[in-house]
C-alpha cells in the first residue's frame, strides 16, 4: 500500500484512493452515504476530491469493516466517536513521547 506522507499532494481523486485502499471506487461513495465524516469535495466536472483527513477517516472504515469484520453500523458509532479526526493512539503517542522527554529530564538532572 502506497504511503500518502511521502507525497505533497493535499487531495485525491476517488480512484487513486480506490487504490490506495484496495477497495473498488463504489464502496468509496458507499462508505460516503454511510458515515457523515466523510465528506469528499466535489470538481467542476462532479468527480469526488478526497483530503488527507477524509482519507484517515476512509482507513478506519476499511480496517474496521473489512480487517476486523464489524458491521456498518457498529462501525458508524466506532467512527463516531473517533470524529475529532484524530487517530486515538496519536493522542497515547503525545503522552508517551512526553512523558519520555520528562524522564530524560529527570535523568539529566540526576547526572547520568
Amino acid at each position: 500500500m502506497e504511503e500518502l506522507q511521502t507525497t505533497t499532494k493535499k487531495y485525491y481523486k476517488i480512484g487513486e484512493v480506490s487504490k490506495l485502499l484496495d477497495v473498488p471506487a463504489s464502496t468509496l461513495r458507499y462508505w460516503e452515504k454511510e458515515f457523515a465524516q466523510i465528506k469528499p469535495m466535489k470538481s467542476k466536472k462532479g468527480d469526488r476530491i478526497y483530503s488527507l483527513k477524509d482519507i484517515d477517516i476512509l482507513k478506519e472504515i476499511k480496517y474496521l469493516t473489512h480487517d476486523k469484520g464489524i458491521k456498518i453500523a457498529k462501525a458508524s458509532q466506532k467512527v463516531r466517536k473517533n470524529a475529532s479526526g484524530e487517530n486515538p493512539n496519536t493522542e497515547l503517542l503525545k503522552k508517551l513521547r512526553a512523558l519520555r522527554d520528562q524522564l530524560l529530564v529527570f535523568k539529566q538532572a540526576l547526572g547520568e
